[in-house]
């Protein structure tokens, strides 16, 4: 099945992978809620997102 081929890959269970991705969606949610406030009030959020980008990308590479 594909979905144990990627649990293996990125060697989590099934419970761990849904944590880390729902935590990773919320993350992405907040962001998005920043980003539309942003366009309205540019002073408000300024890095906020891209920051966050930055240390997402970071999780994601010392996953690997």
């Amino acid at each position: 099945m594909r979905s144990s081929s990627h649990l293996a890959d990125v060697d989590m269970t099934w419970s761990e992978h849904f944590v880390f991705a729902f935590k990773f969606m919320l993350a992405l949610q907040l962001m998005v809620l920043a980003l539309i406030v942003h366009m309205f009030i540019p002073n408000y959020f300024s890095t906020y997102t891209s920051n966050r980008i930055f240390k997402m990308n970071k999780l994601l590479e010392e996953r690997e």
